[in-house]
């Protein structure tokens, strides 16, 4: 009978048993941190390359893009993900509206790859959507789920052109 009382005073053990209840969600915690980060990261960076591409197209910049792909190369280019995975993730649509008050409804669909870039003082919407990867969806936050694990990261651009010649 000696030996159970030597194990219920014995507490050197104590401290590991407690970490092996709480590392889980530590380190859910921890991943879920670093994962909005990302998120967080990479939406900024969508919308950063998309104004730099719309610029070119707002202004009639002679290395302006004339196709939907040359579009997504330009946003790709400007992007910190790899160029193919960013291709793979990426969809785009630059499309001509007959002014702002009609651009609402054509900003709030989804991207369709379309792509009419106008000409001088005519409006333009941009769209495009990237599907980010997640780890932990339950963590994604405020970002749209797209399917089981993934995010998807809009960023949008409504402008006149300038009336370059």
């Amino acid at each position: 009978m000696k030996l159970p009382q030597v194990f219920r005073r014995d507490e050197r053990g104590a401290t590991a048993i407690e970490f092996a209840f709480v590392a889980p969600l530590v380190i859910t915690l921890l991943v879920a941190s670093i994962e909005v980060g990302l998120l967080e990261m990479m939406s900024s960076n969508l919308d950063a390359a998309v104004m730099v591409t719309a610029r070119k197209i707002r202004t009639g910049a002679a290395d302006r893009p004339t196709t939907s792909a040359e579009f997504a190369d330009m946003i790709c280019a400007n992007m910190v993900d790899s160029s193919a995975d960013c291709h793979s993730r990426l969809t785009t649509s630059v499309q001509k509206a007959p002014d702002f008050a009609t651009a609402q409804p054509l900003a709030n669909a989804a991207p369709a790859g379309q792509f009419d870039a106008g000409g001088p003082s005519d409006v333009i919407i941009i769209e495009a959507t990237y599907r980010w990867p997640l780890i932990l969806p339950m963590y994604a936050g405020n970002f749209t789920l797209a399917g089981p694990d993934h995010a998807l990261l809009d960023a949008r651009a409504a402008f006149r052109n300038e009336p370059y010649a």
